[in-house]
């Protein structure tokens, strides 16, 4: 089975988990949970994404890096780069004019398309309002911090 998830945006305490296009084996998780009658609490789920940001600063107080997860992420994106997949990945893009990001150049993680060319397109993931609002808040975070640096 296929599970398909993304987190976008920072990279970091800011990110944003895309609960509403999660799909395992390409069946939409939250409507399968919907129409099942089975109950979930939105604090569930930002307990979950909270717990995947956690996990990245546990593995670097217990070992001192991540190396492994960083080795994995670009051998996959080397992959779908060398062998002309097309796949959808979260890799940092200019994010200018997506999901109503306004800002000056400003890069984020968002689903890209990879192929031989490099990044082939930002792919138009369907983001709830309040998924849309976070991200902008997560460019809004970013935009801060370049404007303190002087970028």
């Amino acid at each position: 089975m296929f599970l398909k998830a993304y987190i976008v945006g920072e990279h970091g305490d800011s990110s944003v988990a895309l609960w509403s296009s999660i799909s395992v084996g390409g069946v939409p998780i939250l409507s399968f949970l919907k129409n099942q009658q089975i109950g979930y609490e939105k604090e569930t789920l930002e307990k979950i994404h909270k717990e995947v940001i956690g996990g990245a600063y546990e593995v670097i107080n217990l070992k001192g890096y991540t190396s492994w997860a960083i080795g994995y992420s670009v051998a996959s994106l080397a992959r779908s780069i060398l062998r002309d997949q097309r796949r959808i990945h979260p890799v940092s893009v200019l994010a200018k004019g997506f999901y109503g990001i306004d800002g000056g150049d400003l890069f984020l993680s968002l689903p890209a398309q990879l192929g031989r060319g490099g990044v082939l397109g930002i792919t138009n993931v369907h983001l709830t309002a309040e998924e849309s609002k976070r991200l902008r808040d997560s460019a809004n975070t970013i935009l801060q911090v370049q404007t303190e640096l002087g970028i």
